[in-house]
């Protein structure tokens, strides 16, 4: 992973990376939500990265037998929030995507889908993610970029938007 730029000033070392991988599980895998109807799973993550996968079954897949470009686009969308929010740890920041640019490479195809995101950069008010989707045979099949709104550190809330 390359270096990670957070202007917060703050660091993540600190950070019980099970306890926080398990609550965002709670949160996003097992409560409604889009990323519980698709599957995603968050397998990983740590300062500033992130890793999801989504097993590739007929609810995710378009009609010509590959994943639907909305699977992989939120997959995208939400490996790239993972690795923001662990990367502006130990703020607890909410964040709402503004921007989103997606590249389908190939057909997205076989019985799974990995997404690795990491924050390139995190300033006060916006954060921007990378993100690598392959299938399991190793085939680079997207990539995508996102950018976040970031809230106020340190204010829970129970909506993305400000």
């Amino acid at each position: 992973m390359e270096a990670i730029v957070n202007t917060s000033g703050r660091s993540a070392a600190s950070t019980d990376w099970d306890a926080w991988i398990e609550e965002r599980r709670e949160v996003f895998e097992r409560h409604p939500s889009l990323n519980h109807y698709l599957g995603f799973k968050l397998e990983g993550a740590g300062p500033g990265w992130s890793r999801m996968r989504v097993d590739l079954r007929p609810e995710v897949m378009n009609p010509f037998g590959a994943a639907h470009g909305g699977t992989v686009s939120a997959l995208i969308d939400s490996a790239a929030g993972s690795a923001v929010a662990a990367g502006t740890l130990p703020d607890d920041r909410i964040m709402g995507t503004i921007d989103m640019q997606v590249h389908f490479l190939e057909r997205a195809v076989g019985a799974t889908l990995i997404a690795e995101g990491r924050m390139v950069r995190a300033g006060r008010a916006i954060a921007i993610a990378q993100v690598d989707v392959r299938n399991d045979a190793g085939r680079l099949v997207a990539m995508g970029t996102a950018t976040f709104k970031l809230g106020a550190p340190g204010k829970r809330r129970d909506r993305n938007e400000d």
